[in-house]
């Protein structure tokens, strides 16, 4: 408590200090001469970046190597690995619906889009460069043709099944009968009928196979599985991945202080609490009544995703402890406030009371969607998995695909305490923030400053830095659940719970208590971010890049580490960042996206000497659930570069010695990259964000610096900056030439000019002004132009040639972007190729002339193109001519031609050659048809595919071939909507009630582009329909690809059997699927569905006290004792509509354990019933009690197990309960809030007792150690014993020593209790009594005589008297004699007006006997009281008394004088001699008879013995006579002798009255504690045991 005190008063004096304080890297509080200057204007520290200028990036080129769980290999030369099938029990090695394909380069974006326009999507990706996909069942081989013609394709193979089995688990396939549990990963492209129908095959094994599974659409856990099921699920398509269940455990105010958070706060001109933000957090269970939460849980503990109901924190008290290290307000105890005291929060359990076992069913993803639908933003979880460590699991994927698809979600995990075992999972995701504990030097701890080395240690099994942060983590003081029971913290407060002596707070260690301090640091820092710095919704990797990037190195500088990770939080650092020379600028940008292949490049000018640290972070798709774990787990590659002034790179995350090193390689491994320059020259310095490789991926980006982002322009070319249809042109034709531009970089340019120059001839086409460009804007200008020459003539195109324009780039400064220049082919006139109208009339003008080359294509209604062309001769003689027609090929918005997806073909009505008259003649031209279909495409189900297509003719003289001319055709295919639908599963639909019929209607897009589709669902009698994963009867899907079909489940919910709907009865249901682009575009289907007959019903067991026992497997045994009755209920349900007959049989494991099953209510039958048979009605529930006796003869340890089971229709469900012989010792305790003590006084405080165990207790009572000063005892017996179900009222009382201020006391009274059972088990409790001392008066007397003696009649004697205020309180004293009689006392002064507290003052006391006072001692009695009269205030006053005596009045010495000096008259000394005399006399004759000498023959007999009586001769005369009245002694006992004795040994019982049919009772009558039924059921039983 010391600790925590002393760190407050740190805390307070940062806070109120006029001087502003920071922690340094040595964790030393010093005074800080650089004070954060105007952080009210936050905006002027802290800006949003605006001014990247895009750029192309290099993507590497492409390995050719796949990583698989068996090996690396390069499928184009190397066999692929395909595991161990054969002797794994796989009948096929692979797997025909899954394939691998393996992209040409870096870039998958590409690659997927590809895929998507077959209809294909992508389920998983493995490195280098690869995807799973999955083809459909029909048309395989032609969709493989397909993908493999893809140009973006290198390679296609199917996908090794073996691939989906962890290498983990392939010892234990191999071994009999292995029992384990799994979790499998669906295919994330199932259809939800296929899932469900993997669901329905999974769970039919439960109970067979395995004992129980869960599913939900992204993962499947099967607890206690045969293992022999793994190859079946290996070979099903509808499975991804199949690894072993994990294992779930908890990982085991300085806190704030250390990570900045206190600082950050005093700082701020607002206060971050926490105001505004929701949190999540999963963990064991949560006090939900303790103080510290008031009022901010936001709805009851969630146990969706836990073992069992309840939110209770029963056990070690972890969950609780963690929430209020987050959130707690420090209600109890402001020394234990939490991080955020202001937050909101919602809560997951996932621990089960009974055991404390962790435990989740279904999958991250899930669980944090619905913490995210619940209004949080940051989940935090301090607890993992401690199998596989290290590895990437399913929990990891669930992770990271949850925050790739809600980048605004930060999910916050610990990375256990297992130290150099490895980082436990899921903190091995990529896109959570990790967190290790860190020391705090608090209650005796190990100073701060390092690592606890019980943290775990990095790195991932694919060698990525984790964790990322380290916080405080060691004796953490935070709240304490009450219920705790297994609670091993220590107090670190006064406080305790109302009526308990539990304590309120307590400290608990490890990155459990670590991992909320950053959760609360990223709580606050979103906090900032939403206020501050407007941003409305953060992104999570902003969150997680601004808290890394103001981590402090501790320790050696050797960050990043795999023991620390970036550092030690501190939230100052990353909010408010400093240097040497003064506050520093923070810049951030978020949500820009990157494709593969292309970069963002920033622009600083920095000032001073002050460094940089600039974060780069990014929430990255999921991992590969397919390749070795020892492979990347990466799939977007971005890279951080910054460049200095002189060109220097630094590359992110190459670091030595704590700072970045210039050179190096970039990292392929972590989605996380920071680079730190301590110090660095002033001027311009860039940072580049570029991508390597992947999908399109989204960013964010924190910069610290002494800077300012450069706001400047930026012209530059693009591709096809000169266009133009025809490259080729006749000398003298008119041609279009289209310009464009655009300005990269923010600020506008201003008005400026471009020149166009055809460099061949040094001629300048034209100059032109143009007007200001704002930033990102594309600038266009067409001019019409005719080359007069033929030839080559290069066309040069210069923006900003005046250099008008201050630019990034330019021919001035960086790399010049300002120019772009196209090749023209100018031919001589000769001949002419010339397009027709449609209506085949020649163009009369240019724009015709366009026009003529260009046909607009409605793909609904042809697939075809034509164009009428004149080919002419020009010349004067006869010439043969040719006509080349190049492939089709299909332009995009930048001028770049590809080929297209679709085969186009190109067919003349007319071969070639043709021979031309000259020019004038009949003959010199001729016409033909060209036509351009898309042989992919027709009008009924595949629309052309939409475009700009184009063709290249080329007519040309066959004798001359540089006498030609060229054209350009283009075809444009319309954007158009297409729709398809087609029912399944409609025959025969139907479900029982309440239960969801399933059909699905497959749409299939046949337009020739992506669109969407709205289905609207409805039946005749309204009932609930679900349309796709909705929970509506109107979904929207899409966007579809072209020709992509996606089967949509339809579920129709038949009304529950309460509907009263009888079986067969149908209803109609209609849905009605529209194209959202085309609303005139819909088809309607409809189905009947039917309800079914139901024949389900559930089973549950419980225990006497109604208590749901819960599955045999995850429940604690039963405690019981020999001769027990146990009961147990079964509670049988009919959820079917129809009545349902089942036969239930119970089954003991034992067969010396007797057992009868009846129908509750009704009285136990006569003898061991086994089995019954009943009917419940529809709706009904029937309740059946089994009745169990636990033999006499039963011994501790011994154990039972009480099977049901339940059967109907050949189906049986089995429920079973443990029960085990064994003690329970449970004693209860309640105690007094309290003793309440008056000083001076003894006070009392009652503990009670109540044995609620089975077996009686012996108690030992003992007081602990007492303060000094202290007294104490029990008033009850410290030693006594309780029998079950008594209560015991044990008294302690206390006295307390002098000078005791009122108030409570922190020092308690312990009182230890230990409980001794039967088997010697021992249980200590110690009760700490709570001490409160009450306002009191206490006043002391003390003498400085005991005695006066000899006072002289008529004079005075004086002594004096001390006074003493031994209490608490002052008073004043009032001083009374009671004199005897004769004498006079007076008191100087009598009145003490006030004594203080501890005060003493001395009075004198004056005595004088008088003539009438008698002789000898006498008591003089002086008595005290107080003059305060105050309620609340205890007086205890005391008395004293004096002997005292006056001078003897006569001289009489010797015992006459005693006697006289006592008052007695002369005669009584003779009185006393003759008594004396007699008495003497008497004695001596006694002793006389009691002592006289004893012959031999009476020694032995001992005196008053009855053989004494008589003379002497008589009694010598009876002690030698042996005969017997009738008897022979013949020195044997006879048999009958014997028997006798023993009857009469028998006391004599009473009669029973045994009902006919029954055994006898034994003699001793019934057993102890059987009853007669019982008796007449089991008494054969107890006859077999325990027979004569």
């Amino acid at each position: 408590m010391t600790s925590s005190k002393s760190l407050c008063v740190v805390i307070a004096m940062i806070i109120i200090s006029p001087l502003t304080f920071s922690i340094s890297s040595s964790f030393s509080i010093e005074e800080n001469p650089h004070s954060i200057q105007s952080v009210q204007s936050t905006h002027e520290v802290w800006n949003e970046l605006h001014n990247p200028v895009s750029s192309r990036y290099q993507i590497p080129e492409s390995s050719g190597i796949i990583h698989s769980p068996f090996g690396s290999f390069d499928p184009k030369s190397e066999e692929i690995p395909l595991g161990p099938w054969q002797i794994s029990g796989l009948e096929n090695p692979l797997d025909q619906r899954l394939h691998v394909v393996q992209s040409v380069s870096g870039d998958l974006q590409s690659l997927e889009d590809a895929l998507s326009g077959l209809g294909i999507g992508i389920i998983d990706s493995i490195p280098d460069d690869s995807v799973v996909i999955a083809l459909p069942s029909r048309n395989s081989a032609e969709s493989i043709k397909q993908i493999q013609d893809l140009s973006q394709v290198r390679w296609i193979g199917p996908m090794p099944s073996m691939w989906k089995i962890s290498p983990s688990l392939l010892p234990t396939m191999l071994t009999k009968h292995a029992i384990l549990d799994l979790d499998v990963i669906p295919s994330p492209i199932n259809s939800e009928e296929e899932n469900t129908r993997l669901e329905m095959e999974i769970s039919e094994n439960d109970g067979v196979s395995q004992h129980s599974s869960y599913c939900d659409i992204r993962l499947c856990q099967i607890k206690l599985s045969d293992a022999t099921i793994i190859p079946n699920l290996a070979l099903d398509h509808r499975v991804l991945k199949i690894e072993p269940g994990q294992v779930l455990s908890i990982q085991n105010t300085n806190a704030s202080m250390i990570s900045g958070i206190d600082y950050a706060r005093s700082i701020y001109t607002s206060n971050l609490t926490g105001e505004g933000e929701v949190l999540g957090i999963t963990d064991t269970g949560l006090d939900s009544d303790h103080g510290d939460f008031d009022g901010r849980l936001r709805s009851p503990v969630y146990n969706l995703f836990g073992p069992d109901n309840s939110g209770a924190d029963s056990n070690s008290g972890h969950g609780t402890h963690v929430a209020a290290t987050l959130l707690g307000d420090g209600s109890g105890d402001e020394n234990a406030t939490g991080m955020v005291p202001e937050s909101t929060f919602h809560f997951y359990q996932l621990e089960v009371d009974s055991s404390g076992i962790l435990a989740r069913w279904g999958s991250l993803y899930d669980m944090f969607e619905h913490s995210h639908l619940n209004d949080a933003y940051i989940h935090t979880n301090s607890w993992g998995s401690t199998s596989l460590v290290g590895d990437y699991t399913s929990d990891a994927r669930s992770a990271d695909w949850f925050s790739n698809d809600y980048p605004e979600f930060l999910v916050i995990f610990s990375v256990g305490d297992m130290a150099q075992s490895g980082v436990t999972s899921p903190s091995t995701a990529k896109n959570v923030l990790s967190v290790g504990a860190s020391t705090t030097g608090a209650f005796g701890s190990e100073p701060l400053g390092s690592v606890t080395d019980n943290s775990s240690v990095g790195p991932t099994s694919d060698g990525r830095i984790k964790p990322e942060l380290v916080a405080p983590g060691v004796m953490i003081c935070s709240a304490r659940a009450e219920e705790a029971s297994l609670a091993t913290g220590g107090p670190c407060s006064d406080s305790t719970h109302d009526s308990s002596t539990t304590p309120l707070y307590m400290t608990m260690s490890g990155s459990s208590m670590a991992t909320p301090v950053v959760a609360g640091a990223s709580a606050m820092a979103r906090q900032f971010l939403r206020e501050e710095a407007g941003i409305q919704t953060p992104r999570s990797d902003l969150i997680r890049a601004l808290l890394v990037n103001g981590a402090d190195d501790i320790g050696e500088k050797d960050v990043p580490n795999n023991i620390e990770g970036w550092g030690q939080l501190n939230l100052t650092n990353s909010l408010f960042p400093q240097s040497e020379v003064g506050n520093l600028t923070v810049f951030y940008d978020q949500d820009r996206q990157l494709l593969p292949g292309h970069s963002f490049i920033y622009t600083f000018e920095v000032s001073g000497d002050s460094g940089l640290e600039a974060t780069l972070a990014w929430n990255d798709r999921e991992g590969s659930s397919s390749s070795d774990q020892n492979a990347s787990r990466l799939v977007n590659d971005l890279d951080l570069i910054l460049t200095s002034p002189g060109g220097t790179e630094y590359f992110g995350n190459n670091f030595a010695n704590g700072v970045s090193q210039s050179g190096g390689s970039r990292d392929q491994l972590n989605n996380l990259e920071r680079i730190r320059i301590p110090s660095g020259e002033a001027g311009t310095w860039t940072i580049q964000i570029g991508h390597s490789g992947g999908f399109a991926q989204e960013f964010s980006l924190v910069l610290s610096a002494d800077a300012v982002e450069r706001q400047e322009s930026d012209l530059s070319v693009v591709p096809n900056s000169i266009f133009t249809s025809d490259t080729s042109p006749l000398k003298g034709e008119t041609i279009s030439i289209q310009l464009s531009w655009i300005n990269q970089a923010a600020a506008a340019t201003g008005d400026y000019s471009i020149r166009l120059q055809d460099t061949s001839d040094d001629s300048e086409i034209g100059t032109y002004t143009m007007p200001s460009l704002p930033g990102g804007a594309v600038e266009t200008f067409s001019i019409y132009h005719s080359f007069q020459s033929t030839g080559e003539h290069l066309v040069k195109l210069t923006l900003d040639y005046l250099s008008e324009v201050e630019e990034l780039n330019d021919e001035n400064s960086g790399s010049n972007n300002n120019v772009f220049e196209l090749l023209f082919e100018v031919t001589e006139i000769g001949v002419r190729l010339t397009p027709l109208m449609e209506d085949g009339s020649h163009p009369s003008d240019f724009q015709e002339a366009q026009s003529a080359k260009h046909r607009d294509l409605d793909p609904s209604t042809q697939s075809w193109a034509t164009f009428q062309l004149e080919l002419l001769n020009e010349g004067t003689s006869e010439i043969t001519v040719e006509l080349v027609v190049t492939a089709v090929q299909i332009m995009d918005e930048s001028g770049v031609l590809d080929t297209p997806q679709d085969e186009w073909s190109k067919t003349l009505n007319e071969t070639s050659p043709w021979v031309l008259s000259p020019n004038g003649q009949t003959g010199d031209r001729v016409i033909v048809t060209l036509n351009l279909t898309d042989e992919d495409a027709d009008t009924d189900s595949r629309y052309a595919l939409p475009g700009l297509f184009v063709t290249d003719l080329i007519l040309y003289d066959k004798m001359a071939p540089t006498v030609s001319h060229s054209v350009r055709l283009s075809v444009g295919v319309d954007r158009v909507e297409g729709l398809y639908t087609v029912p399944a599963g409609t025959q025969g639909l139907g479900a029982k009630p309440d239960n969801f019929a399933l059909f699905t209607i497959s749409v299939r897009n046949i337009g020739n582009g992506p669109t969407e589709y709205s289905i609207s669902c409805e039946s005749e009698d309204r009932w609930i329909i679900r349309v796709g994963s909705s929970q509506s009867s109107e979904a929207t899907i899409g966007p579809l690809s072209r020709l992509q079909f996606v089967p949509v489940p339809i579920r129709v919910k038949v009304p529950p059997t309460s509907s009263g709907l009888a079986s067969g009865t149908t209803n109609l249901v209609t849905c009605v699927t529209t194209s959202v682009n085309d609303p005139s575009l819909q088809t309607i289907e409809t189905a009947v569905a039917e309800v079914f007959e139901s024949r389900d019903f559930s089973t549950q067991i419980l225990d006497s006290e109604g208590e749901e026992l819960g599955p045999l497997a995850i429940s604690q045994s039963r405690a019981v004792l020999n001769g027990d009755t146990v009961s147990t209920t079964l509670s049988l349900s009919n959820l079917g509509n129809v009545p349902l007959v089942f036969e239930i049989r119970a089954l003991s494991s034992s067969n010396t354990w007797p057992i009868q099953i009846f129908m509750s209510g009704e009285a136990p039958p006569a003898g061991e019933v086994t089995s019954i048979q009943t009917t419940v009605s529809r709706g009904d529930v029937a309740n059946f009690t089994i009745l169990t006796i636990v033999p006499l003869a039963s011994e501790k340890g011994d154990k039972n197990t009480i099977s049901i089971k339940t059967t109907l229709d050949g189906n049986t469900v089995t429920n079973g309960t443990l029960l085990e012989v064994k003690e329970i010792t449970t004693l209860e305790i309640e105690s007094d809030s309290g003793v309440s003590v008056a000083l001076g006084r003894s006070a009392n405080s009652n503990i009670h007792l109540h044995n609620s165990g089975n077996v009686p207790l012996v108690i030992d009572l003992t007081l602990g150690t007492l303060p000094q000063g202290w007294t104490g005892g029990f008033l009850t017996g410290k030693t006594f014993s309780m029998d079950m179900n008594r209560d015991s009222l044990i008294t302690v009382g206390l006295e307390l020593p002098s000078g005791i201020p009122a108030g409570d006391q922190p020092q308690t009274v312990p009182v230890i209790i230990e409980s001794t059972s039967p088997s010697m088990t021992k249980e200590v409790i110690t009760v700490e009594l709570q001490v409160t001392v009450i306002p009191s008066v206490w006043i002391d007397l003390t003498s400085s005589v005991s005695r006066l003696q000899g006072i002289p009649e008529n004079e005075e004697t004086v002594f004096t008297l001390q006074v003493t205020n031994l209490g608490n309180t002052a008073s004043g004293v009032i001083l009374q004699p009671e004199a005897p009689e004769g004498w006079s006392a007076e008191i100087v002064p009598s009145i003490l007006d006030e004594l203080g507290v501890g005060e003493s003052a001395e009075v004198s006391v004056i005595v004088s006997p008088r003539e009438s006072s008698e002789d000898g001692l006498k008591q003089l009695t002086i008595n005290t009281s107080s003059t305060l009269d105050q309620e609340g205030v205890t007086t205890t006053s005391s008395g004293i008394s004096i002997d005292i005596s006056k001078t003897k009045s006569s001289n009489q010495g010797g015992i006459s004088g005693l006697f006289q000096n006592l008052g007695l008259p002369a005669w009584s000394l003779a009185l006393v001699f003759i008594i004396a005399l007699a008495g003497l006399v008497m004695v001596g004759i006694r002793a006389r008879n009691e002592f006289a000498p004893l012959g031999s023959e009476e020694e032995l007999i001992p005196r008053g013995s009855a053989l004494l009586a008589g003379s002497k001769e008589e009694r010598k005369a009876a002690a030698l006579d042996t005969s017997t009245s009738g008897d022979v002694v013949t020195g044997d006992v006879s048999d009958s002798e014997i028997e006798d004795m023993i009857q009469s040994t028998i006391p004599t019982l009473p009669t029973h009255q045994v009902p006919e049919g029954a055994l006898p009772l034994p003699l001793t009558g019934l057993p102890e504690g059987w009853t007669m039924e019982q008796w007449v059921a089991y008494g054969h039983i107890w006859w077999e045991q325990n027979g004569p």
